[in-house]
Order: structure tokens, then sequence, then C-alpha cells
């Protein structure tokens, strides 16, 4: 079996919907995708995203990025409360959002599945933050629609340590094939930024299109980073950042594929999903 990956679909734009129809056009009945977020906060544009790639995938995964949270009517209380209709939304439609055993029995020609629920972390609410000072942001970080659209509950820790604790039972598990963890936000704070070679292919560098903006106080949480590593997985997918990037960091390979918004570079490179194991 052979497992892809795609994220930051945004399919409440057409051209991304038309981009996602056509990728669905190829032969994916024995391979399972990876879905890491960021497909619409509408939930009925969510559901005909997924089922459309249920239909073409023999195993899709989910988990929820920032837009599943946003709330944009009175339909839900808060973001939990929609997260979990996002969860039932997926188990109606037979989109996997736990972990799952793949492939043959014998280890060699399997390999584990595991989601990671996730948030960012901001700068003022603990280490595990990936900021990253900037000398032109907006402090009050006033762009960011999270703070318009998301709303969690009093009390429990801060979203991010919230998230963190719904995975601890994949922790305690044993797994006895290799593991692909995927989660929406970033794990480490260097995946952020290119790496020389990077920048070297892609040519000169791009000027800041957004000066105000510093992405690194929404970028993700450290904590994803030693669950991770708790799983031993041998490959990591993120999103979020719609910076499309392939890695091997200290033995764990790290992949970012983003279809991202409609006229950004990212789309280029992630018009249909990315191989990133096979059996």
């Amino acid at each position: 079996m052979r497992v892809f990956a795609w994220s930051d679909l945004h399919a409440d734009f057409a051209l991304n919907r038309g981009a996602i129809a056509n990728a669905a056009q190829r032969d994916h009945h024995g391979d399972a995708l990876l879905v890491a977020g960021d497909v619409s906060d509408k939930l009925d544009t969510l559901a005909r995203t997924l089922s459309l790639l249920r239909e073409r995938f023999a195993e899709v995964f989910f988990v929820p990025g920032n837009h599943e949270a946003w709330l944009r009517g009175g339909e839900f209380a808060d973001s939990p409360a929609k997260f979990a209709a996002v969860r039932d939304l997926c188990a109606g439609l037979g989109v996997r959002t736990q972990p799952a055993r793949l492939g043959g029995a014998d280890p060699p020609s399997a390999v584990w599945i595991v989601p990671l629920l996730s948030w960012y972390l901001r700068p003022e609410h603990g280490e595990d933050s990936l900021y990253v000072a900037k000398a032109t942001e907006d402090t009050s970080q006033s762009m960011w629609s999270d703070d318009l659209f998301v709303r969690w509950p009093d009390g429990g820790g801060s979203a991010a340590e919230r998230q963190l604790r719904e995975n601890e039972a994949h922790l305690a598990r044993s797994y006895d094939a290799p593991v692909v963890s995927f989660s929406h936000f970033l794990p480490r704070r260097d995946l952020m930024f290119s790496t020389p070679q990077e920048r070297l292919a892609r040519g000169a560098g791009q000027p800041d299109r957004s000066p105000a903006f510093n992405f690194s106080r929404v970028a993700g949480s450290s904590g994803i980073e030693r669950q991770l590593r708790a799983l031993g997985a041998r490959v990591h997918v993120y999103g979020h950042q719609h910076r499309n990037r392939d890695r091997m960091v200290e033995g764990v390979r790290y992949v970012s594929h983003c279809l991202g918004y409609p006229g950004e570079g990212a789309a280029k490179d992630a018009s249909h999903p990315k191989l990133v194991w096979e059996c």
C-alpha cells in the first residue's frame, strides 16, 4: 500500500475544487491519503470534499486545521463542539481520525497511520511556542482571522495543551510496524524556514508581502514534536504554512504538501497528493 499526503485544500475556492476533482481522477483505489487540515470551515464543503476523496482512495485520514475550528454562525457553542461535529462527519463518511494499521500482516509490509490533533502556542502562553521575533511585526496580529472566528472555553489550559492531551492514548499503545504521523500545525521552529539548498533551488529571495504579520506566533508547538518522537514516527506530515517542504531532521522525514490559496506558489507544486510512504 502507498500513502499519500495533501493539506490546506481550501475547497471554498473554485480553482481549488477543480484541482481536487482533477487529482481524484487518478487511480488510487489501493492507496491511503492523509489530509492534514484546512479543507473548509463549512461542514457541507468539508463533507463533499472528503466524500470525493474517499471514493478514490482505499483509506482517507483527516485531522482538522484552524479553519475547521471557525465559528461563522450560531450553530456551535465553541470550537471544540465544532471539532466534535467534524469527527462525527468523518465517521459517517468512513474517513479515519484515529490510528490504524494498514498493509499486510508482516511488519515490513505494514504501516501505522497516527493522526495527531494540534494547535499553535503563542509566545505569551508557554515555552513550547515556535515564536521568532520579527522587527516589522504588528504584535496585535489584528489581521489574524482565528481571533474573530475561533472560541475556546475557559479553563483546561491553552488550546494547544487541550489538543495534545487528546493524543495521549496514542502514545500509550505499542506499534508493530513503522509509524507515519501527521498534524495540521508545525512541530518544529526550523521547519518554518527554507534551507540554503532550498533557497538556491528556488532562485532569488522573495520580498516579504506581509511585513506586519509574524507567522511564527501562530505556527504550531514543540509539544507536537515530543509526541511524534514518542511514537517513533519515521515520517511526519504537516501543513498550515503553505510552504512545501520535504526534509530529514534527526532521523524523521518531515513533509509539507499544501495546495494553499489560488495564486500562491505552493499550488504549483501541490496540484496532486504527494507520495510519502510505500509498504
